[in-house]
């Protein structure tokens, strides 16, 4: 099916353009949400008289997400995490997580614009990010750091079950 672009479409085309689509994809989003049209010789003169002022409104758009970009320097996302053995997170941060940390920190921005493109965070490690796609043209990197929060050593835990095994033999001697 073909159809006549109004908005400017990651891997598809430029306002204006003429492309060819799969029907479903045309008929269930690209003209429901207003990024497309049939080419009838009537759109085809509309679209013509309103691609300038289409383009206008497109670079608004990105010149917005540039300047929404620059909030982002500077920025990292921080979790406190409780480790396993082996740099083994309990739980995992989710996508979830990361847009209630964001959301938290002032940024409101839809799930679908946030990317984590490692999946769920499992290991505890430093290189994790975070991308944004503010704008189909303007895409934001964000570092997560993950800090180890307070964690019982290895060490003490043997010396716990010694201390809980003297109670217990301590509690016995009593009631002999």
């Amino acid at each position: 099916m073909d159809v006549l672009l109004l908005k400017n479409i990651k891997n598809l085309g430029e306002i204006g353009s003429k492309v060819s689509v799969k029907s479903g994809y045309a008929r269930n989003f690209l003209i429901p949400t207003n990024q497309a049209v049939l080419p009838t010789k009537i759109n085809l003169a509309k679209v013509e008289e309103q691609k300038q002022e289409l383009l206008k409104f497109e670079e608004e758009m990105r010149a917005k997400a540039l300047t929404q970009k620059e909030q982002f320097n500077e920025y990292e996302l921080v979790f406190e995490v409780n480790i396993q053995e082996e740099d083994k997170l309990f739980g995992s941060i989710t996508l979830q997580n990361i847009m209630d940390k964001l959301k938290s920190d002032g940024f409101d921005l839809p799930k679908k614009q946030v990317n984590l493109p490692s999946g769920p965070i499992k290991i505890f490690k430093e290189d994790y990010i975070v991308t944004i796609s503010l704008h189909t043209d303007v895409l934001v990197t964000v570092p997560i750091k993950l800090i180890k929060n307070a964690e019982i050593s290895k060490d003490i835990i043997p010396d716990l079950t010694q201390e809980l095994d003297d109670e217990k033999e301590s509690d016995e001697i009593v009631k002999t």
